[in-house]
């Protein structure tokens, strides 16, 4: 890895402990927390992820394996654990945030975003019910927009093996930067789910974005991390993830177009099974772009050295 992306690397860590203590401070205001068992857990699976990237990384160096293809192998897997170690803090953090987003009860631009999709000839109630009369395409939407977290699995393990560490780090990076674009965003234009807007009682609908009123009202105060729901509808999480999930794997000739396939599938799917309106799912597009060059600024990736092989310093120097 190179030396710009280890200096990278300790700076998503500032960006970490510097959300966290927006967090504590925002919280302690409000009166929101989180469950102390769950700050527990996150202490110990942050700690358990740095120990395993100490580990691998010094067996790289050791005297029986350095130089050697194991001794790469291990370093590398050790730089990309590194990288799931801080996407681990900060996504824990930026739930919370999320949490106290919703807590500001700016105005509610739902109206506006279902009058915005009407001008573009969308009526989302009609939307949903085509879809649902469709079991065949329900089922197959309902797959593609749940595989977001077991993307979010295994991608660093697709990247390591195939010695992409510093498209894996560029993802971090750029996921951080659209989760504070849209975390931004969704504390000053706050929206209810589309199934909230439209009373759609069926089941995993409605229910799984339940805690957007109950926070913004005031009627929950407590979080478990294990409960947590994902309350911003616009922008999409789930476009902006579609976008980064097929740009990170683009150096993957064999698995791109099939990543590319399913990750359009999954951001086709998210209105009607994210509860979205079109326009979030635009705006999440948007977003991601944003992000990509972004992340590309600050990774100072180049066009010249897009076919270089990543220089891999397993002490961080």
């Amino acid at each position: 890895m190179s030396p710009n992306l280890w200096r990278l690397y300790w700076a998503t860590w500032l960006a970490n402990i510097s959300l966290i203590v927006v967090d504590v401070t925002w919280g302690g205001r409000a009166g929101l927390s989180v469950l102390r068992s769950d700050i527990e857990w996150m202490i110990v699976r942050c700690g358990l992820g740095v120990l395993l990237a100490s580990v691998l990384m010094r067996a790289a160096v050791s005297r029986r394996l350095l130089a050697t293809t194991r001794g790469d192998a291990y370093g590398e897997a050790g730089v990309g654990v590194l990288w799931v170690t801080t996407l681990a803090c900060f996504s824990g953090a930026a739930m919370f945030f999320q949490y106290l987003s919703v807590s500001v009860s700016a105005p509610d631009i739902a109206n506006w975003l279902v009058s915005a999709d009407a001008r573009l000839g969308i009526d989302w109630p009609s939307l949903y019910h085509a879809m649902r009369a469709r079991p065949w395409l329900d089922v197959t939407l309902s797959l593609a927009y749940q595989s977001v977290f077991p993307q979010l699995a295994l991608l660093p393990l697709v990247l390591i093996y195939t010695r992409n560490i510093a498209s894996y780090a560029e993802f971090v990076v750029q996921f951080m930067v659209a989760s504070a674009v849209v975390m931004l965003i969704a504390t000053l234009f706050p929206a209810e789910s589309a199934f909230v807007h439209f009373h759609i009682q069926d089941p995993n609908t409605v229910s799984t974005v339940s805690d957007f009123m109950d926070f913004r009202t005031g009627k929950m105060r407590e979080l478990s991390i294990w409960t947590a729901q994902g309350l911003i509808s616009f922008p999409s999480f789930h476009a902006v993830l579609g976008v980064l999930f097929t740009y990170a794997t683009r150096k993957v000739e064999r698995l791109f177009p099939f990543v590319f396939g399913w990750n359009a599938l999954m951001i086709v799917s998210t209105p009607t099974h994210g509860g979205h309106y079109v326009w979030d799912v635009i705006m999440g597009l948007v977003v991601g772009a944003i992000a990509i060059a972004i992340g590309r600024v600050l990774a100072g990736v180049r066009r010249d050295a897009s076919a270089q092989a990543p220089v891999i310093d397993y002490r961080g120097t």
